[in-house]
């Protein structure tokens, strides 16, 4: 392993866009998705042991099933499926236009209900350096394709939102009443209250950012109500309070970060996959850790558990 200061590299896997950051409980690993390999992949943390398994199409964002396995957001909808077991099953498809939009980022709300966006398919296809994302600010107005959805653990799926250029994370507050959403071309994250019936209302701007920040991308929550956000072309994972106020900047070896995840028995040890999307071999040599799952050392407070989904 690497180690600097703040971080460790658990893992030198050369994601080229590594997304979905999650801990699994049931067997004490890592998961985390490579969406362009494609690859579900586990680092197991008690002995530092590696696995890999390449599903039939890509995945975007994974979470554990209350009756196992996986639900998870691919080309193919959402899915069921188990990496160790080789299973994948497409479920349904929310979106009503793939050739418009793709799933992208997912994850439990603290009731065990299963959420994940879409994004712009001319995003995804055109859109890989910051000055890629830079050229298409002028057309958010056509490129807004993306969508919020929810899956109840009955199996029925509900639109939350619409409008959104790349829909990433959500993350929830600790008592699980607040939603934080990023979208991360128009360089904002939304706040929404959420109700016990799992509707979002309230709509309101709880962070903007300017290029120079980096895009924001994935999103996790600790017990403080604290939100740590990673960063694509930023070298920088921060950490927010529920004012909105910046309370820690970690600096990163690597200038894109994906999505950071609370895992570990006492789930006070934090993780984040990285990328390294159209990288050469001469960037390699100035990013060698590009595409690495890391640990962030040291956090300042833990985070919550992984709720499996209901369904």
């Amino acid at each position: 392993m690497t180690e600097g200061d703040g971080w460790r590299c658990l893992w030198n896997a050369k994601a080229i866009l590594g997304e979905s950051t999650v801990w699994d409980a049931r067997d004490g690993c890592v998961y985390w998705v490579d969406i362009e390999a494609p690859t579900v992949n586990w680092f197991e943390l008690s002995t530092g042991a590696k696995g890999s398994w390449t599903p039939p199409a890509w995945v975007s964002a994974l979470a554990p099933r209350a009756t196992g396995g996986f639900i998870a957001s691919s080309a193919d909808g959402i899915v069921h499926f188990d990496p160790k077991r080789q299973v994948y099953q497409p479920l349904l498809h929310p979106i009503p236009d793939p050739a418009k939009a793709r799933l992208n980022d997912g994850v439990t709300d603290r009731k065990g209900r299963y959420w994940t966006g879409s994004c712009d398919t001319a995003q995804w296809d055109d859109s890989t350096t910051a000055d890629d994302k830079e050229s298409s600010l002028k057309d958010f107005d056509v490129r807004n394709t993306g969508e919020l959805y929810r899956l109840d653990a009955n199996g029925s799926v509900s639109t939350q939102e619409r409008g959104i250029v790349t829909a990433n994370g959500p993350a929830f507050s600790p008592d699980g009443k607040t939603v934080y959403v990023n979208d991360s071309m128009p360089l904002v994250t939304w706040a929404y209250d959420l109700d016990e019936q799992g509707a979002l209302s309230n709509r309101r701007d709880f962070l903007n950012f300017k290029p120079e920040d980096g895009y924001p991308d994935g999103m996790a929550v600790d017990v403080e109500g604290c939100i740590w956000v990673a960063f694509y072309e930023s070298w920088k994972l921060r950490r927010f309070s529920p004012d909105a106020t910046l309370i820690e900047e970690r600096q990163l070896p690597v200038m894109r970060g994906l999505r950071p995840a609370f895992g570990g028995t006492n789930h006070d040890r934090l993780f984040l996959v990285t990328g390294s999307q159209g990288y050469s071999d001469e960037r390699f040599g100035q990013e060698p850790l590009a595409g690495g799952l890391f640990e962030i050392l040291a956090p300042p407070a833990p985070g919550l558990p992984t709720i499996p989904f209901a369904g």
